[in-house]
């Protein structure tokens, strides 16, 4: 071996070298190295020997029977455990990206999330990753729940009253926005109590004790009943609607009193000119946030859903990101 051969400082050693050489120092054998890479052992040995020639000091020597590396070759094989663990960590996202830019996000959402939320997403899925594929489902979350736990998609969207939500076993949550619940009323009835709305005072829910009552899906039927029994009553419910225009219209049209969460007023986009919106006093909030099964490592799907997700400006329908 030429000793006083010069170090080349550039492409001296790759990673499939280092590979190599930390292989070696586990196996201590270039027959069981070579079976673990998948490579001939004649190519094990050659790689080795390109490596000593240009580094111009040995890296294995015999040992007995066998070989052993030598102190050069230690250095190496300890430093190149390093690196190829950080090159294979690179590789694994590269994979983990690729997974993001292709395939198909399988999500479900509620009612109103259809209308505001899941455009904005499909938006943002045309200009970053046009090869994905979204494949879309509507439903209320206790239906959306179980789509999630039985596999049929790959994450949920849906909104949690006072942290009453049912999560299926294994699952994790991810709060996105927070939004405030108003009560929808007539003009009349507004009038009755001072003129609220927009110009007036917040409202008490206890007010409107005696008044008959809107309910919407399970869940929201669900708050209404928690909030009237905060405010100490039993709401008389009359009349009920998945159809939040129709809720809008028969709170308008009188006899009745609806709570209804900002988004669904957004995803409505106009009030009946006979309705009235009256903030209530203690406000009454809804969390909007994404569900999925935890798992050790993240699916792409759920990481890409989770990032456009995040990147969504939902001021305009009067969410606020939740922790601001």
């Amino acid at each position: 071996m030429n000793a006083t051969r010069p170090i080349d400082p550039l492409g001296s050693i790759d990673s499939t070298e280092l590979r190599i050489l930390h292989t070696l120092s586990v196996t201590g054998s270039l027959t069981a190295t070579a079976a673990a890479l998948g490579l001939s052992q004649p190519a094990v040995s050659q790689r080795i020997k390109r490596v000593e020639t240009r580094l111009a000091v040995p890296l294995i020597e015999r040992f007995g029977r066998g070989i052993r590396l030598t102190t050069a070759g230690n250095i190496l094989a300890d430093h190149g455990r390093t690196v190829v663990s950080e090159i294979d960590a690179a590789l694994a996202a590269i994979d983990d990206l690729r997974g993001e830019r292709a395939g198909t996000l399988r999500l479900v959402g509620f009612p109103s999330a259809s209308a505001t939320i899941v455009p904005a997403i499909m938006r943002k899925l045309a200009v970053e990753a046009p090869e994905v594929a979204l494949q879309y489902r509507e439903a209320e979350p206790p239906e959306a729940t179980e789509m999630l736990r039985d596999g049929e998609v790959d994450c949920a969207l849906i909104f949690d009253y006072e942290g009453a939500a049912e999560l299926p076993a294994g699952s994790a949550f991810f709060p996105l926005w927070e939004e405030e619940v108003q009560l929808v009323v007539s003009e009349s009835r507004a009038a009755e109590l001072g003129g609220l709305g927009a110009a007036g005072a917040p409202a008490k829910l206890g007010e409107f004790a005696a008044d008959h009552w809107i309910a919407g899906c399970e869940k929201c039927r669900g708050h209404l009943l928690a909030a009237s029994r905060d405010a100490g009553f039993d709401p008389e419910i009359i009349q009920e609607t998945d159809n939040v225009p129709a809720m809008l219209a028969m709170a308008a049209a009188g006899g009745a009193v609806a709570l209804v969460p900002g988004l669904a007023l957004a995803a409505a986009r106009t009030l009946p000119e006979e309705a009235v919106l009256v903030e209530l006093d203690p406000q009454r909030h809804r969390t909007i946030g994404l569900i999925a099964m935890a798992t050790a490592n993240e699916s792409p799907q759920v990481r890409l859903a989770r990032r456009l997700l995040a990147s969504v400006d939902g001021t305009c329908w009067g969410l606020t990101p939740v922790g601001k």
